[in-house]
């Protein structure tokens, strides 16, 4: 089996990483010329908050992604719990935020779970 699943989550990491950057380019700019430590003050700035929280999220997509991709590339079984974990946040994320890109998930999920089949038919 051709190996995309991690590569595609890297993708939506990137993408989601661009987006955060071109969204949040004020407060990132803003909170650099203050030299970022300590610049985020929980429950009293929710644009910096956010913008915290879009980029650190993006770049945990990243690592997910880099996982998958390096379980994919050395062939081992994919386990259970990463897909139904993968499910669980995709569709979480895609209730309660419809309007977000948590909808692009679906596609490495159905992948995560095609291959834990796969694996689990010695195929």
């Amino acid at each position: 089996m051709k190996a995309w699943i991690g590569k595609s989550i890297v993708a939506i990491g990137i993408l989601h990483s661009i987006v955060g950057f071109v969204v949040f380019y004020d407060i990132l700019s803003l909170l650099i010329s203050e030299r970022l430590f300590n610049t985020v003050t929980l429950n009293r700035q929710p644009d910096r908050e956010a913008a915290f929280w879009f980029l650190f999220t993006g770049f945990a997509i990243l690592i997910i992604g880099a996982l998958v991709d390096w379980i994919e590339r050395k062939n081992v079984g994919i386990p259970a719990f990463l897909s139904w974990s993968f499910l669980a946040v995709t569709a979480m994320g895609a209730l309660i935020m419809p309007m977000s890109g948590f909808w692009l998930l679906l596609i490495p999920t159905a992948g995560l779970f095609h291959w834990q089949r796969r694996s689990m038919n010695g195929e």
